[in-house]
């Protein structure tokens, strides 16, 4: 009987980086909630730039090779459009102050459709996967994701260093 390596398999690698980018954003939508609107208003610059970016990277990495699956086609297309809605809800968002009356019904409106999409996506789209592509596919797809969050976090820490750099002129 061959040897189980103790090392976890890429595609669960994969699937534990877009884990940990959903549940950081949970995390930051539930602090918005009981937030004031000025304290949310710091939340939220930092929530969309991390939403973008993970859709960014899922959008450019990961469903393009899902949607050459004809078994995951829809489920990749209904993300998709999930995906084009919170980035609509985002950009309303931004144009709106976080002490509004319609701001936080929109907020809410966007949590939950994020909500619904994390579910898909971990309880549909990630076992169904793994049906379908290769340890070398999810190799692939792992190390040019974690090449886009390292350099996200590259370009995070240089635009906070640019607004402490004006924050102190």
């Amino acid at each position: 009987m061959a040897q189980k390596s103790s090392e976890p398999h890429v595609s669960q690698q994969l699937f534990e980086l877009l884990k940990k980018d959903h549940r950081d954003a949970e995390q930051v939508m539930k602090q918005m909630e009981s937030a004031s609107p000025a304290k949310r208003e710091e939340l939220f610059v930092g929530l969309q730039d991390m939403l973008i970016q993970h859709m960014d990277m899922e959008e450019k990495e990961f469903y393009p090779k899902l949607q050459k699956i004809e078994e995951m086609a829809d489920l990749v297309q209904d993300a998709l459009e999930e995906h084009q809605e919170a980035r609509d809800l985002l950009e309303e968002l931004e144009d709106m102050e976080a002490g509004e009356e319609d701001w936080l019904s929109t907020f809410q409106d966007m949590q939950e459709g994020i909500k619904h999409h994390v579910e898909d996506e971990e309880k549909e789209i990630f076992p169904e996967c793994k049906k379908h592509l290769s340890e070398q596919q999810f190799k692939d797809m792992f190390q040019k994701c974690s090449q886009i969050k390292q350099q996200a976090a590259a370009g995070s820490e240089s635009k906070s260093q640019q607004k402490q750099k004006q924050a102190t002129a």
